[in-house]
């Protein structure tokens, strides 16, 4: 890529995230008139997944990032149909006994939250339900890791749409990510991987995210028409340890809604699962240049 598009992309750069960060006028207007409508969740009860979507500058909903969930295990558990998020939990009581952690209710006594607790403690995670995301296992909620449910706590406010629905042959336009699962035994499997408290004995042996070729302000760059090689060759890890390890120790996937052959800035979620097994997430911003 050469140096003057190199600057012109980074400059489209600054400007996305600069807008990103405060937004522009004509979206807190549409805020302002219609309060809890920036984001939509979806969830495709057939295929255990969760599309959240964003209003665009046109008032039209994008689909901004998938997370793979555990809905009902038998079919009607979970219901269809249109809701809205209500009631926010740090730590929620479930009807079975167990805890859920960043629950967030959408319909009686539906909620979006964690894989269960034994107990109300971050350390007592129900192991063998873990490595049931993504298919169906739960008594109607939708159950999600930590760090996931944790984003449409952070991100999804009170009043924010839910649909519930159907598609067995389409996850969603984002596709379904991955699932990591644990070890019968291991002696971490108490914690949700993706939980980033310090205590979580996990984060010990997780990779931290980089690029392999850092312009210095953090924004991975691709010239139009690259492939999806191309994008997870531009993602490198880095050992706890502090070396960057190579290619073929680590996975890498992408998730957001960005197009390599159009000239762009995007949002996306990169994760990377090491040779451990443990999965580390971050967002990034992709610029697609000319």
């Amino acid at each position: 890529m050469g140096k003057l598009k190199r600057l012109g992309c980074r400059l489209l750069a600054f400007i996305f995230v600069l807008s990103f960060a405060c937004g522009s006028a004509g979206n807190v207007v549409k805020a302002a008139e219609t309060a809890n409508s920036a984001y939509q969740i979806r969830v495709n009860r057939a295929a255990n997944c969760v599309t959240v979507y964003q209003l665009d500058g046109q008032g039209v909903y994008q689909p901004l990032r998938s997370f793979a969930c555990s809905v009902g295990k038998n079919v009607d558990d979970t219901p269809l149909g249109s809701f809205a998020t209500s009631d926010y939990y740090d730590w929620r009581l479930m009807v079975d006994g167990s805890y859920g952690q960043y629950a967030v209710r959408f319909y009686r006594s539906i909620l979006f939250h964690s894989v269960p607790y034994y107990t109300q403690s971050p350390n007592s995670l129900e192991a063998d339900q873990y490595n049931l995301l993504g298919s169906a296992a739960s008594l109607g909620c939708v159950r999600m890791a930590v760090s996931d449910v944790k984003w449409i706590y952070d991100n999804c406010p009170k009043g924010t749409s839910v649909i519930v629905y159907d598609d067995a042959l389409n996850p969603g336009p984002l596709g379904k990510p991955v699932t990591v699962t644990v070890a019968e035994g291991h002696p971490f499997s108490s914690w949700d991987m993706t939980d980033l408290r310090t205590e979580n004995p996990w984060r010990t042996y997780a990779s931290s995210i980089c690029l392999t070729r850092d312009y210095g302000d953090g924004v991975l760059y691709l010239p139009v028409g690259a492939t999806q090689e191309d994008l997870q060759a531009a993602i490198g890890s880095i050992s706890n340890a502090g070396v960057l390890e190579t290619p073929n120790t680590y996975f890498v996937y992408v998730n957001g809604n960005y197009d390599l052959n159009t000239s762009g800035v995007y949002r996306i979620w990169v994760k990377i699962v090491n040779a451990y097994g443990v999965s580390t997430e971050q967002e990034m911003i992709l610029a697609v240049c000319q």
